[in-house]
């Protein structure tokens, strides 16, 4: 007896799945060798196993540093920290399909960041800190599925697209810091990323005040201004951020007294100031009775140290 036609068609999407599901595969491998041929020379064991030979179907899902999720395509690039020299085909790997995270933090990195980089859409997690790259970022508004943006210590240069946040509202992790980046005022982008809980932009020429808006970055739990050309108060807002366990503000010029209501900040562990015109007393401090290190010298206080931080039990490093 003949099959039915629907058993037939129903074998022949089959097979058409099966052809292109191959072929998807065969694209990714082809893009990870172009990824493997620009960075080899600097880590030739690393990437002997990324074996083109092997036969068997999805093998760069145990390429070192590659993981896939459930229908083998790859989900994450992770080579950090792994003593890489040469510059990256955005080009290659911002086709990859399903591609979450890419890690290269922490290697040797260099020549520019290429426009390509618009093309990794689905990208949540992106770490290309502490290289040696040059010139400037270009746009990414289109990565707005971001959640963990790592840029710092990498060389940057030239106006950081902060327009390029307004998309990315579910941004966790910001850290920008130790960039030569032309001067900028404290970017109001920043501080409508309510989800942030950790935000580094320390050593990256941001000049003005900071604005007062930074009290609607409840989440924070790191912030980090320092070695900036910043002036002014220290907002009364942020006593809104009452889950800091860091915050480091030195070097800077910031003037006036610790703001009222810093007293709310009873998580914070580790408080650097020093290096400003601050006045006034530290009776505002005496709260923070988690305090692990205060580092305050270098301004112009005044007035007696609380008698409370006698009692603090966890202080480590007071410098007055």
């Amino acid at each position: 007896m003949p099959l039915p036609k629907t058993h037939h068609l129903h074998l022949y999407l089959l097979f058409f799945v099966f052809l292109l599901s191959h072929a998807a595969a065969a694209d990714e491998l082809q893009l990870l060798l172009k990824l493997k041929s620009s960075l080899q020379d600097s880590n030739t064991q690393l990437f002997s196993t990324w074996d083109s030979s092997s036969t068997a179907n999805y093998s760069f899902c145990s390429f070192t540093g590659i993981t896939c999720n459930g229908v083998n395509s790859v989900l994450e690039i992770d080579l950090s920290n792994k003593k890489l020299s040469g510059s990256l085909p955005l080009d290659s790997i911002c086709q990859l399909p399903s591609l979450e995270k890419l890690a290269f933090g922490s290697n040797f990195l260099h020549g520019t960041i290429t426009e390509d980089l618009r093309n990794c859409t689905t990208l949540k997690y992106l770490d290309l800190g502490n290289n040696m790259f040059s010139g400037s970022v270009p746009d990414i508004s289109s990565l707005s599925k971001l959640e963990h943006l790592h840029l710092n210590g990498s060389h940057f240069s030239g106006i950081f697209p902060w327009t390029s946040l307004t998309s990315m509202t579910g941004l966790i992790r910001l850290s920008l810091g130790d960039n030569p980046f032309d001067p900028s005022q404290f970017p109001k982008e920043v501080v409508n990323l309510n989800k942030l809980e950790w935000l580094y932009l320390a050593n990256c020429s941001i000049q003005g005040t900071i604005p007062s808006e930074i009290g609607n970055l409840v989440e924070l739990i790191n912030l980090e201004l320092s070695d900036n050309n910043m002036t002014g108060e220290i907002p009364a807002e942020i006593r809104k951020l009452t889950k800091l366990w860091q915050l480091e503000l030195y070097a800077n010029g910031f003037t006036g007294k610790l703001p009222f209501g810093l007293r709310n900040l009873t998580k914070l562990e580790n408080f650097d100031a020093s290096g400003n015109h601050l006045e006034g007393d530290l009776n505002e401090l005496r709260f923070l009775t988690n305090l692990v290190s205060l580092q305050l010298y270098d301004n112009n206080f005044s007035g007696e140290l609380p008698e409370e931080f006698g009692e603090f039990k966890r202080f480590v490093n007071l410098s007055l």
